[in-house]
């Protein structure tokens, strides 16, 4: 096993740690947060209690089986109940299954992207009232959550899940209270529109006209989450509200040009006649609301747009500490940055001199990017590499592959083409839409020369090598392969992002330490850079919302950290005031190779010896934040998961 990760500084004294958009299925490299299926749906015929006791019920087996092997192995139980289990396990396991419930009806389009679809008629009330109500029932859920932790006597995986749980409850009710992105950001509402109705076109999971259904009455009630926006919104940057005008009108385009596109390819033409007819009322009435709002945005709000998008200290950390579960604060994670970006550029400069020593490290890199795949090869080269991926996972037995599945390779479809390229999955409890697509986003036909070869050059051999890595093998793609094996329903809703995009990262570099590449410093150095990329969100997470550093002056430092061109270095500086913990890309690959190599120690102190293949296997079916997943692999450690 290789590994040329750069040396390790000395060790320094350390102090004392709502994505915009409802969450969907989807992997996006460049723009979005992920998320995970709640729990396998329900027929549509059974009654709410009947789903809450069989629900309770099976997770009440998993928790028994679970208790006897302390949460450390993959399979999951269908054995029933035994005297074993705890009155604690049984009271959490309800009160689980009972919040999952809640959590699902109180975010549908999300319940929709995740594959539970007793809600799929339903957008979120977001009026100040229901919001109001809803962080009452937070409360309330930690109330009972506190109550059943405080008797005593969780075992196995109960004794973690807990964690995660009231985490992910605190989180929802730091949003709720502190955050504040129904106050702040119009896009929010924007959001929860277009993924709405974008999580019913995209998958065919039921028959065309069952879904346009749940469309038209979806559809009905964007007027209630428009107005409640224009009630609520106050304190605006102006910065998110030119963000929200944006997709205010590019959603308005989605329900005219391609919302009937996408139904189009999917029998829209074998609908009654009548049912089409009332959809397509229903689509144009719902796109001249999006226009009328996005007149209010323009016109109302844009001009009084005064707010601030900057955290603060403490509301960052609070942030990070509950949604990725990293406690560290933000001086301390500042320093850890500095050091890793100080190494990559060396490491950088020591792989560029071994192309062409008579060049600077940033003019070996520009001339990299310039050898990428034509257009009309763009596809099929990541096809390929694909194939080629899968074949040396099995054979350098990285991990196991569950199953011999690949996803569609295709062009990203016009309704999504925003980013360069994303990873499409199902949850794993999707039971009829069940294909993942590796979506690659081409030239548009209208563009200039100019304009399509600088977007090529993001695609470049080495770029899209580590891209197809990131999205697919081994990375998301075998994540959603391995979610069927993560042992509960609570771990398959709240996966963090830092151990999902850390995962996907982590393989990045980890491929290329196995022999990916053959050592060609080109392959490497694609690597570095995209490794420089996640280390610049770093900076200017904590730039923009704890040091209070203007937007341009961070952009420029992205700009030199990443070797990126000043207009998307801005372009991700601008993201990163509406996302303001993403750099847990960086974050979660670090946990990762800390956590693999306390491991190796902890094995060789015991004479034996790491198998990247039985570590990664169980990694991924763990499916515990990197920090709680320390506790499985390492019982008692109580060393730092990042330092």
């Amino acid at each position: 096993m290789r590994d040329s990760r750069p040396p390790r500084a000395p060790r320094r004294t350390r102090p004392g740690t709502f994505s915009r958009q409802p969450g969907r299925a989807l992997f996006d490299e460049e723009a979005s947060r992920v998320r995970f299926p709640l729990f396998e749906p329900p027929s549509h015929y059974e009654t709410r209690r009947a789903m809450r006791i069989r629900s309770a019920f099976v997770l009440l087996a998993c928790v028994s089986a679970c208790a006897s092997r302390s949460g450390a192995g993959p399979e999951s139980s269908t054995a029933m109940p035994t005297a074993s289990v705890s009155a604690a396990d049984a009271d959490y396991v309800v009160l689980a299954r009972e919040y999952l419930d809640w959590y699902a009806a109180a975010h549908p389009t999300r319940a929709t992207r995740l594959g539970y679809h007793m809600h799929d008629a339903h957008l979120p009330d977001v009026s100040s009232g229901a919001l109001k109500r809803k962080a009452e029932a937070l409360r309330g859920w930690l109330t009972r959550l506190e109550q059943v932790v405080a008797r005593g006597g969780l075992s196995g995986d109960a004794a973690v899940d807990v964690r995660v749980l009231e985490n992910a409850m605190r989180a929802d009710l730091l949003e709720l209270e502190e955050v504040r992105p129904w106050e702040r950001d119009p896009g929010f509402y924007v959001g929860i529109i277009s993924s709405g109705l974008d999580g019913l076109s995209s998958r065919e999971f039921a028959p065309v006209a069952e879904r346009m259904r749940a469309m038209r009455s979806r559809m009905a009630r964007i007027p209630g989450v428009l107005d409640a926006a224009q009630f609520n919104l106050s304190g605006v940057p102006k910065l998110w509200a030119e963000y929200a005008l944006r997709d205010a009108r590019g959603t308005a385009a989605y329900l005219r040009t391609d919302l009937p596109r996408a139904l189009a390819a999917q029998g829209y033409a074998q609908v009654p006649l009548s049912e089409r007819a009332a959809f397509s009322a229903a689509r144009e009435e719902a796109a001249r609301q999006m226009e009328a709002f996005a007149v209010w945005l323009e016109r109302e709000l844009l001009p009084k747009a005064d707010g601030d998008f900057r955290l603060g200290r403490e509301r960052f950390e609070k942030k990070l500490a509950l949604e990725e579960h990293v406690t560290l604060d933000a001086d301390a994670l500042r320093d850890i940055n500095e050091r890793a970006i100080r190494d990559y550029k060396a490491w950088v400069a020591r792989e560029a001199a071994r192309l062409d020593a008579t060049k600077t490290p940033e003019q070996v890199m520009a001339e990299l990017v310039k050898d990428h795949p034509k257009a009309e090869e763009l596809v099929a080269s990541a096809r390929a590499q694909l194939v080629e991926l899968q074949r040396f996972v099995r054979e350098r037995n990285i991990l196991t592959l569950p199953s011999d599945r690949l996803p569609v390779v295709r062009e990203t479809p016009p309704y999504a083409r925003l980013g360069f390229a994303s990873m499409d999955t199902p949850g794993p409890f999707e039971t009829k839409a069940t294909e993942a697509f590796y979506n690659i986003t081409n030239v548009e036909p209208g563009w200039t020369p100019e304009q399509k070869a600088q977007h090529l050059t993001y695609f470049n051999r080495a770029g899209l090598l580590g891209i197809t890595v990131h999205e697919a093998m081994p990375g998301h793609f075998v994540q959603l392969l391995y979610g069927a094996r993560i042992p509960t329903d609570v771990r398959k809703v709240f996966t963090p992002a830092s151990l999902v995009e850390g995962w996907a990262h982590y393989s990045e570099q980890m491929m290329v330490d196995e022999g990916l590449g053959n050592g060609d410093p080109a392959v490497r150095l694609g690597q570095l850079r995209r490794a420089l990329q996640r280390h610049a969100r770093w900076y200017a997470a904590l730039a923009l919302h704890v040091y209070g550093e203007p937007v341009e002056a961070v952009a420029k430092r992205y700009a030199e950290i990443a070797y990126f061109e000043p207009f998307p270095a801005l372009r991700e500086v601008e993201r990163g005031t509406l996302d303001p913990t993403y750099l847990y890309y960086a974050v979660g690959r670090m946990q990762i190779f800390k956590l693999r190599d306390d491991y190796r120690r902890h094995l060789e102190s015991r004479g034996k010896t790491l198998v990247l293949k039985d570590f990664h296997d169980r990694l991924l079916q763990i499916g515990l934040p990197v920090s709680l997943a320390r506790e499985v692999f390492l019982p008692g450690d109580t060393a730092p998961s990042l330092e």
